[in-house]
């Protein structure tokens, strides 16, 4: 706690996160904008899409005097601080307010709509789920890379604050934190229970409870501690080879874009292109085009970005009677700056070993790690240097399904904490619940050439393919793969 600074709160154009569904969305209030259902007979600035919420439910205004909310005589009303907002009498808002629309009693998560104004909000998020389960008794946040969830601010506490499960069901506590813990933006002074809806805020980042599962802004920050999002975007023209007399293209019009915070999954057949798509990706085998990170050219750039983006690939090149240990300050020394002092970098491996679950290992031989620990160790290797975007090729390959999701969740983690981890892998079900994003390659009967059959989200891609899961959909584009090709090229044409 020693070194979090004292949070000043900064004012910008107010900015609303609407959480239903379990899904956020956030509006940029300008003017006066209408809340409510939307109807060809109606029509709204923001739509809620709910039985429950008329259609006229109210307004947001925002002028020089300020931001206000009006609810313009809704059947179900507008909630505030768990009282009923009179009808037609404009409330002024402050930052971080939480306004709720109740369906009758609650009993999941569809039967609210939380509406969060923020006039001090992070330049970008990425939406994030913490899935509640049987076996999760708490959920942990603070600057500590051994928290649950990571916030690399520098006015978010080392243990900030956590979530915990009672007999009597989930509640918030603030951890002795400096700036303190804010749920629906009363501060938290004592544990407080939680129901369907409410919000808890952590300085700027906030934190939605929908039973089932936590909804969350995850929120990337710089080294010194200022908000980013950062983004790799990805347009190959073609990759070609030359056989004999003739030049044959392997990829094929890729134009994708990874954020910071996101986890990518990169599905497709054999042959459709996917180590070639990150082999171009990483500039070892260069194709037509420009891949950009934050707007600087991979292809150009003189290892300064290179720098931030590392590859972990199937095989190790680990010796065998090293120590864990050994192995992980040996790459420390090589990965880390010069000017690094020597305390600083065995604090370093000691804070990743303990990310990895390697501490308990540390003094065994890499040759005695059974196959999921050997794969932490080389994941680790690369994460020691603390670059901001992860290529993993089958890290799930020759390892049981234990180990596969211990370290799918680890690598979510990263991912948390503002890195882009890309992915490739054949055995995607069991881990699904980790992406954000899922990028299907498909190679073209037509010309033998692989293209975007799809990329968005995971949900989506079950509707896309009309299946319930991911493996499903290699078959898929696998049988017809230029059906699929064509069907994602008619969404943007």
């Amino acid at each position: 706690m020693s070194n979090t600074v004292m949070y000043t709160a900064r004012f910008f154009s107010p900015q609303l996160l609407v959480v239903r569904n379990g899904s956020i969305k956030s509006y940029t209030i300008s003017g006066e904008m209408l809340v409510g259902r939307h109807t060809k007979e109606n029509m709204v600035d923001i739509d809620l899409d709910a039985d429950f919420v008329s259609r006229a439910h109210g307004k947001f205004i925002y002028s020089n005097t300020g931001c206000f909310y009006v609810d313009t005589g809704s059947t179900n009303g507008t909630y505030l601080g768990g009282a009923r907002l009179t009808a037609n009498e404009p409330h002024r808002l402050t930052n971080g307010d939480v306004l709720h629309i109740y369906n009758g009693t609650l009993t999941d998560k569809n039967d609210v709509i939380t509406m969060i104004m923020m006039f001090d909000h992070p330049a970008g998020f990425t939406p994030q789920n913490i899935d509640l389960d049987d076996q999760t008794t708490q959920v942990s946040i603070g600057r500590s890379v051994d928290r649950d969830v990571t916030v690399s601010s520098q006015a978010i506490s080392a243990d900030h604050a956590v979530f915990f499960k009672t007999g009597q069901g989930w509640a918030i506590a603030d951890k002795g934190s400096t700036n303190g813990v804010f749920l629906n933006n009363c501060r938290v002074t004592t544990p407080l229970y939680l129901k369907l809806g409410d919000c808890v805020r952590v300085v700027n980042i906030n934190f939605i409870f929908l039973g089932d599962k936590i909804l969350y802004q995850n929120v990337r920050y710089d080294q010194q501690g200022s908000n980013k999002c950062s983004t790799l975007q990805i347009h190959i023209v073609q990759r070609t080879v030359r056989k004999l007399f003739s030049v044959h293209a392997l990829l094929r019009d890729i134009n994708v874009t990874f954020k910071s915070g996101e986890m990518i999954l990169i599905l497709g057949g054999s042959g459709a292109g996917k180590t070639t798509l990150v082999n171009a990706i990483l500039g070892y085998e260069k194709a037509e085009g420009k891949i950009l990170y934050d707007n600087v050219d991979l292809y150009a750039d003189d290892q300064t970005v290179q720098n931030k983006i590392s590859f972990v690939p199937q095989s190790d090149l680990m010796r065998g009677f090293d120590s864990v240990y050994h192995t992980l300050h040996n790459a420390a020394e090589m990965k880390l700056p010069d000017s690094m002092p020597p305390e600083l970098i065995e604090k370093k491996v000691y804070e990743t070993l303990k990310l990895f679950n390697l501490d308990k290992v540390e003094s065994s031989l890499v040759k005695q790690l059974s196959g999921g620990e050997r794969k932490r160790l080389s994941v680790a290797i690369e994460y020691i240097a603390d670059p901001e975007v992860f290529f993993l090729d089958e890290p799930d390959s020759g390892i049981d399904g234990h180990y596969t999701v211990q370290l799918m969740a680890i690598l979510r983690k990263i991912a948390n904490e503002g890195k882009i981890i890309v992915i490739i892998s054949h055995g995607a079900n069991r881990i699904a619940q980790n992406f954000d994003k899922v990028l299907v390659l498909a190679k073209s009967k037509q010309d033998q050439c692989g293209y975007v059959s799809y990329y968005g989200t995971v949900e989506n891609s079950y509707k896309f393919f009309d299946t319930d899961n991911l493996e499903a959909i290699v078959g898929k584009v696998n049988d017809d793969p230029d059906y699929y090709i064509g069907k994602f090229k008619g969404l943007y044409i």
